[in-house]
């Protein structure tokens, strides 16, 4: 039987309808959801894979996103290039005006970059200044113990506490804390950071130095290795520590909020 010649335009009309539904709403959508997300994005560039019935159902088969200058709980990030695939989201509730949400879990898998001002400006931060300094403690623990090391000078809490300068090198990085006004002694802690099954952080050779002012001795203590772990929606195939930053590849799984 011959087909209905006017069904094609029909057929064309209502897929171009769609068509035009999914990249008038959904690109906004998204663009809201990750700056929500974010506390500041620039460069941001993403594109979506998938037929439009798929889409339009709220299942997103990849979608491939790039960005730079990227914030996060005052986590900063030069350049992210990501793709995410396997995503559910609710769409058809997005398309009557309701917000973005996630529906299930999925992987994210790409690169990232941070450079050595990144760290700097994260260290500002809650999240990283706090997580830091619960590492330090727990890294020097036993050498103000042993050695006698007022680390409270360098690792205060909130405001009280100082930002130490961040030094990176072939697989190794460095902190060093300012004078401490009262004594004039400084402190500089370096340290290997190495992955382990894409999961564990590791703290290879670690070692602390209280450095006096000029003219005195310094004094090395070498600390015990600690490793961390990230958890198993993380699995990190590259860690690359070079004199200009960090370059982190690999994979984790998005949970989304309850």
């Amino acid at each position: 039987m011959p087909s209905d010649p006017a069904a094609t335009p029909d057929l064309d009309a209502s897929t171009a309808r769609g068509s035009r539904i999914i990249s008038r709403l959904l690109p906004p959508a998204i663009r809201l959801w990750l700056h929500s997300q974010l506390d500041h994005i620039e460069g941001l560039e993403f594109a979506i894979d998938g037929k439009d019935r798929q889409i339009l159902g709220g299942y997103l088969p990849k979608v491939t996103v790039a960005a730079h200058q990227a914030v996060y709980q005052g986590l900063h990030v030069s350049q992210v290039a990501v793709s995410a695939a396997d995503i559910r989201v609710n769409l058809p509730q997005v398309l009557r005006g309701k917000a973005l949400r996630l529906l299930q879990p999925f992987p994210v898998d790409g690169q990232v970059s941070v450079l050595a001002a990144d760290l700097r400006a994260s260290l500002q931060s809650a999240l990283l200044g706090q997580g830091l300094r619960d590492v330090l403690k727990q890294l020097l623990a036993g050498a103000v113990t042993q050695q006698h090391v007022p680390l409270d000078r360098w690792l205060g809490a909130g405001e009280a506490s100082s930002i130490p300068h961040i030094a990176l090198d072939s697989d190794r990085l460095t902190l060093c804390w300012p004078p401490e006004p009262l004594s004039g002694d400084a402190l500089k802690l370096t340290m290997g950071l190495v992955m382990r099954e894409g999961r564990w952080l590791c703290l290879r050779q670690p070692v602390a130095t209280v450095l006096p002012p000029a003219g005195a001795p310094s004094l090395p203590i070498a600390l015990d290795e600690v490793e961390f772990d990230l958890g198993p929606e993380v699995d990190i195939r590259q860690l690359d520590v070079t004199p200009t930053g960090i370059d982190l590849v690999g994979m984790v799984r998005v949970i989304p909020a309850d």
